[in-house]
């Protein structure tokens, strides 16, 4: 006997038993995915059930926003990275940090970071974050234009060096030393290298007061290690003089340059028998002299022990210093109205020229004072013309070579005067 099946509105007949059995074997063509389940249920209104439709924004085909700041982009082969955006707006202009990850792990703990220092630092400062040391090194030279020629000459060879494509950010105690090591490995003297260092350190600090972000407690550190393991030298005491006879070939070759604009004759002179450096030189004015004392104020003296400090001093003339001022014509307010780096560059090319070596203008200063002190004159007397306060200072100079005065009827002198 067959069984009654009753059908209630809007059923459907139940299928027989081999239908049945039928639909429970996997089949490609009725396996249905999660994908067309949600495109199905989606479709249904109030199906409670359906699974949640994806909201995140996909931007393309290749990428889609997970959350807030972090893109995910799909490249070649299927392969997943995360990005990281983060835009700030300061004065109407816009900053943008970003940076990539292969994991989303690490995607957002940069982001959480990078949010925590901008609250913390500003979004100015931690924009700096990815400056260099070349980067340091360009604002410090646009900046201070007025910077000595060899500390000029080592800003741009570290500049140019490996070592300034290094993040300012990621310099460490190593970072340093490492460059020390190798610059003595190019057979560079411990002084040179303290020189560079010094002047590449001082840089960075100034740099750290102007929004560049340097660790610069760990670079003073290095140094502190490098003068303790004498790795960097202090500069030998200099004792190099000019000899009469070089002095004279170098007069000579100035003389007989007609292209000659600056009157170097009188400058070179001036700063044997003066005691004064060139940059104090060109530095003189005239309404510091005073003629009835012989002697005039020297503004902006290096200080002996405190590099950035400078002080005003007033020194003796001699007689043959006075004798030179006195022959220049009173045109400005400057009694060598000459630009330094000028003068050096003459002084070095007429130098060279006729190789002789190891020589610098500022050997003409220590000839200056040896002198003085072989003609007999007591410390007290050299410091007031030297402008030495402290009096340890010129014992270097005390070791004279012989006595009396080896510039007696030096013909220079009169030609330099006139």
């Amino acid at each position: 006997m067959s069984a009654k099946i009753i059908a209630f509105p809007g059923s459907h007949p139940a299928p027989s038993l081999d239908a049945s059995a039928k639909s429970l074997r996997p089949n490609a063509d009725s396996v249905a995915t999660d994908e067309s389940i949600t495109d199905k249920t989606s479709k249904t209104p109030g199906n409670r059930s359906q699974k949640p439709a994806d909201r995140r924004r996909k931007t393309d085909g290749k990428s889609r926003s997970i959350e807030p700041n972090i893109q995910e982009i799909r490249g070649k082969g299927g392969k997943l990275t995360y990005r990281v955006q983060i835009r700030k707006f300061v004065s109407g202009k816009s900053i943008s940090f970003t940076k990539t990850f292969s994991k989303l792990t690490n995607a957002k703990k940069w982001k959480k970071r990078k949010l925590a220092e901008i609250e913390i630092d500003g979004v100015e400062a931690v924009s700096r974050s990815g400056d260099t040391v070349a980067d340091a090194i360009t604002a410090r030279l646009a900046t201070h234009k007025s910077l000595g020629r060899s500390a000029k000459q080592q800003l741009k060879w570290i500049k140019g060096h490996e070592f300034g494509k290094n993040k300012l950010t990621e310099l460490t105690l190593n970072s340093l030393t490492d460059l020390a090591d190798a610059m003595l490995a190019e057979e560079r003297l411990p002084q040179t290298v303290a020189g560079y260092l010094t002047i590449l350190v001082n840089t960075l600090h100034w740099a750290s007061k102007r929004q560049f972000s340097v660790p610069i407690a760990a670079l003073k550190e290095a140094m502190e290690h490098m003068w303790e393991d004498e790795i960097l030298a202090r500069s030998e005491e200099r004792d190099r003089r000019p000899t009469i006879d070089e002095l004279n070939r170098i007069l000579d070759a100035v003389a007989n340059n007609k292209r000659q604009k600056i009157p170097l004759i009188k400058i070179i002179v001036f700063a044997i028998f003066s005691c004064r450096r060139l940059s104090e030189i060109c530095r003189l004015r005239w309404d510091d002299l005073n003629v009835a004392k012989k002697e005039i104020l020297v503004r902006d003296v290096k200080h002996p022990k405190k590099r950035k400090k400078k002080v005003d001093l007033r020194c003796h003339l001699t007689d043959e210093a006075m004798a030179i001022i006195l022959s220049m014509p009173r045109d400005g307010e400057f009694i060598f109205p000459f630009v330094a780096t000028s003068v050096g560059t003459a002084w070095r090319r007429h130098r060279d020229r006729l190789n002789i070596e190891d020589l610098r203008f500022h050997d003409l200063r220590h000839e200056g004072i040896s002198r003085l002190f072989e003609m007999g004159m007591p410390a007290a007397f050299v410091a007031k013309h030297s402008g030495h306060k402290n009096g340890g200072c010129l014992f270097r100079y005390e070791h004279v070579e012989q006595e009396g005065d080896k510039f007696e009827r030096w013909p220079w002198i009169l030609r330099a005067a006139s």
